[in-house]
């Protein structure tokens, strides 16, 4: 794991400090789901999972297909629970999930380049020299947390998420690298004789260091020294030990991306409010049906098997999942068997925290080349991220004197709540 606020990989002490800057509580109760509504019952009972695709997806091969025109390539399509919606065939998981989520076929965004698209959906901003706008997981972090919340409230895995410190170090990616050891070296000290032995250490050592000193900067220490005790005690921190599921759950789940699925749902079942996971490798300009056709495998099965558990565990009313990458890919074949970058219009999902499931928003022509109706723009799908998270998009902050729009003159798409 590595925290996006300092150099090389994160342990236990590096988490701890991590933990101890952003103001951290006290342990809680036995149970994760208890925990999470104890800490959270009183601010917004909502949570975002974001599935970043990297290098941006073809819309073509997975939520828009156009079967029997040279556009669609090798792929057949579909049906899907939700009446009219077609996928791709190697989405079937999905397929019989689609009545819980809709799609927006018809985004369309103005960055080609990779960088630059990555930061535009993820800040609603094209990028500006000197002005790090917040990312989405940045912003729900901050108004969906609490201080006293003893897990991080932002949490990356495999994804390129822009940093900006507007909100203070608590709002910046914690970012899992190994999903099969998500906090290497940390284990609860509850009730364990070392435990309370490096406590009672710590405390004579702060008789020491407190001797001529006086005031905020020994309470500062007491505070950062009981913190870290909370952190290291609470139960919370069994949400990222994936042994705690069944194995017929894991396998469903599948690979290293499903893993991380899996370990999404479980933070958000403890109360994380911002989790996002990557799943590089859809920049095929060349090769495309081979590389999407393994992607969508991963895909179906992390995706797939998430939004069933949510469902279940009745937690998608008040998580909201999105799909997206930085742009779509071309209609047109190119001479490699690729499709290249396509901003004109592209497919974005989503699903729970108020959006309505089964719904196909906008349409392109028969070609994907034009949006044929309802056109929507970037800032309208942060306004609608913002609106299902309970945020108002026209909440601003400062950054550089200058008042930010969360959401820049967008307008919620009306068809999905």
């Amino acid at each position: 794991m590595t925290c996006e606020s300092c150099a090389g990989p994160v342990d236990r002490r590096t988490f701890l400090k991590f933990m101890v800057g952003g103001g951290v509580g006290a342990a809680f109760g036995p149970s994760i789901a208890a925990l999470a509504q104890d800490t959270t019952a009183r601010i917004r009972a909502k949570a975002c999972i974001l599935l970043w695709m990297g290098g941006g997806p073809s819309q073509l091969d997975t939520w828009d297909p156009k079967p029997g025109r040279k556009c669609g390539g090798e792929f057949k399509a579909i049906a899907t629970s939700a009446r009219g919606m077609i996928v791709s065939e190697h989405l079937p998981r999905l397929a019989e999930q689609a009545r819980h989520f809709s799609l927006v076929r018809s985004l369309t965004t103005g960055e080609a380049a990779h960088e630059r698209g990555t930061y535009l959906m993820h800040t609603g901003y094209a990028p500006i020299g000197g002005l790090p706008f917040a990312p989405v997981g940045t912003i729900a972090s901050h108004e969906l947390s609490r201080p006293d919340y003893p897990l991080p409230t932002f949490i990356s895995m495999h994804a390129p998420v822009p940093l900006s410190p507007i909100f203070g170090e608590r709002h910046l990616p914690f970012t899992i690298q190994n999903i099969h050891d998500p906090i290497p070296n940390l284990r609860p000290g509850v009730g364990s004789d070392r435990a309370e032995r490096r406590a009672r250490l710590l405390q004579d050592q702060d008789v020491a260091f407190e001797e001529g000193r006086r005031g905020k900067e020994i309470q500062r220490r007491h505070e950062s020294s009981k913190k870290a005790q909370d952190l290291m005690a609470t139960p919370l921190l069994r949400a990222f030990d994936l042994s705690k599921e069944p194995q017929a759950a894991r396998k469903a789940y599948g690979g290293d991306f499903g893993q991380m699925c899996l370990l999404a749902r479980r933070l958000v079942e403890a109360g994380v409010p911002f989790v996002e996971i990557g799943l590089n490798g859809w920049d095929t300009h060349g090769n495309n049906f081979e590389q999407v056709r393994n992607l969508s495998g991963q895909l179906d099965a992390g995706f797939g098997s998430l939004l069933k558990d949510l469902v279940e565990r009745d937690l998608l009313r008040d998580t909201l999942v999105l799909w997206a990458g930085e742009f779509g890919r071309t209609p047109e074949i190119n001479d490699r068997n690729g499709r290249d970058h396509w901003t004109k219009c592209w497919s974005v999902v989503m699903a729970g925290a108020g959006i309505q499931g089964g719904r196909v928003i906008g349409e392109t022509d028969k070609d994907g080349m034009e949006i044929r109706n309802r056109p929507v723009l970037v800032q309208d799908y942060f306004a609608t991220v913002f609106r299902a998270l309970g945020i108002d998009p026209e909440k601003k902050y400062v950054l550089s004197g200058r008042k930010v729009k969360y959401a820049y003159n967008g307008k919620p798409i009306r068809e999905l709540f």
